[in-house]
């Protein structure tokens, strides 16, 4: 019977060795679960900085791309206005070539039959008129002006004692435009 007993014991023992490193392994896991959730914690906290660092520089990116799509917008508003600044100058040219100068030069035979002038001085008057004309013309032959521009010159011209047919012809604008802009300025 001591076989018996000693056999129990050395199982018995066996079991309480074979329990404890069960204890050992099972304590070094619990303790591998809290590393590997501090090392996942960290792992997450780097993402999330990279993350807030990604959406900075797609911010930015972002500014610069609509700061560049702002400055082109701007540029081609410009470049369609001059356009139609452009269009509108040669189509009141064609409009004063066909329309301006024919009614001009009936005014002036209008006003030279009511004012008792000899042909001479009527003539004289005419060339003078067309001479101040053409310069003002070549002056401002080709150049495209803004509304603000127009405005001054008109106004200057107007001061200067030029009706608004001469104007008209000299700044390639409409009578009314010139009449309207001249009231205006007064």
């Amino acid at each position: 019977m001591t076989g018996f007993f000693t056999c129990i014991i050395l199982i018995g023992s066996g079991l309480v060795v074979f329990s404890f490193f069960l204890l050992l392994y099972e304590k070094k896991r619990l303790h591998d679960y809290r590393k590997d959730l501090r090392e996942r914690k960290e792992d997450i906290v780097q993402i999330i900085e990279d993350a807030e660092e990604l959406i900075t520089e797609i911010n930015r990116f972002s500014e610069y791309t609509v700061n560049q799509i702002e400055e082109k917008n701007q540029i081609l508003t410009n470049t369609i206005s001059d356009a139609d600044l452009r269009i509108e100058l040669l189509q009141s040219n064609e409009f004063i070539r066909q329309n301006i100068e024919p009614s001009y030069e009936a005014d002036v035979r209008q006003e030279s039959e009511h004012i008792a002038y000899d042909a001479a001085s009527v003539s004289r008057i005419i060339n003078e008129d067309k001479s101040r004309t053409e310069e003002l013309t070549a002056a401002n032959k080709g150049k495209i002006l803004t509304f603000d521009i127009k405005r001054r010159e008109i106004i200057k011209l107007a001061k200067s004692g030029l009706d608004s047919t001469e104007i008209a012809r000299i700044l390639n604008c409409g009578k009314g435009e010139i009449e309207l802009i001249a009231r205006m300025g007064r």
